[in-house]
């Protein structure tokens, strides 16, 4: 009796921290220096726990009462059903970093048993919702720890695991911005699969956002020469294509943080 009344006043600590139960778009004030644990770009390279993340989730959006005691119960206390209407509130209310953790619990407590594909598909979407959630520094962060340990497990499983090896290339370069490891891992993917779009499509990115036009350009019309006539990749126009920046999105790829890869002119 005691410990559930214990629980109920954690509940309630935490949603009441979630103050406002309509979004309203807040100016975030640019400091001059880095906070202590995070890196220039402001992603904090400490670990973020769950509640921490939840925190930085709700800061402008309060879920409801039964939305809140779904993502603070411990794992497996609900039924799947439960945690699929949390996942369509999220869905609703355009909440990425959210949706992005709610598809990893269905995916590890109620679909263990996946195949390597599906496996590879939690990781992925982990690591690219935080690739896009980059104005919420705590909320990306911990996308990227949490996807980062399931890229690990794959790869240990197969080390050339292109889809995983590109995915660990965005987690160097948009959230380590590590130049020389996300060098070396997409040499790695090259090498294990030469003509994969999605690799080329990723290195492109890193040219363009370190401003290396001749090489990006280079490595458009080789993305050219790869995309098959059936592949809605093909670029038929490149000025057009250039113009627009829409380098990844031919494939349905984020745009990653334009805060990172700033020491990248080695590419």
């Amino acid at each position: 009796m005691i410990a559930a009344i214990i629980g109920l006043l954690g509940i309630l600590l935490v949603a009441n921290r979630w103050k406002t139960a309509e979004f309203t778009p807040v100016e975030s004030e640019k400091s001059a220096e880095p906070m202590q644990g995070m890196q220039g770009d402001g992603l904090p390279q400490q670990e973020i726990s769950r509640i921490e993340f939840l925190n930085a989730v709700f800061e402008k959006t309060k879920p409801s009462p039964l939305v809140t005691r779904i993502l603070t119960a411990k794992p497996g206390t609900y039924p799947k059903d439960s945690l699929e209407l949390a996942l369509r509130w999220a869905e609703e209310t355009s909440n990425v970093p959210l949706v992005a953790l709610l598809q990893t619990d269905l995916a590890e407590q109620y679909n263990a048993n996946t195949d390597e594909k599906s496996k590879n598909e939690v990781a992925r979407n982990l690591i690219f919702s935080a690739a896009m959630s980059v104005e919420n520094p705590i909320a990306a962060a911990y996308l990227f720890q949490l996807g980062k340990k399931h890229i690990d497990a794959g790869l240990e499983k197969n080390p050339k695991n292109s889809d995983l090896l590109n995915a660990l290339i965005v987690y160097q370069s948009e959230y380590l911005n590590a130049p020389m490891q996300f060098l070396g891992t997409l040499k790695s993917a090259l090498a294990s699969d030469s003509s994969n779009i999605e690799t080329h499509y990723i290195h492109l990115n890193l040219l363009k956002k370190s401003q290396q036009w001749p090489k990006a350009l280079k490595k458009m019309r080789k993305i050219n020469i790869f995309a098959t006539p059936k592949s809605s990749m093909v670029v038929r126009n490149e000025r057009s294509l250039w113009s627009n920046g829409r380098f990844c999105q031919c494939k349905g790829l984020p745009q990653f943080g334009s805060k990172n890869t700033k020491n990248s002119s080695i590419i």
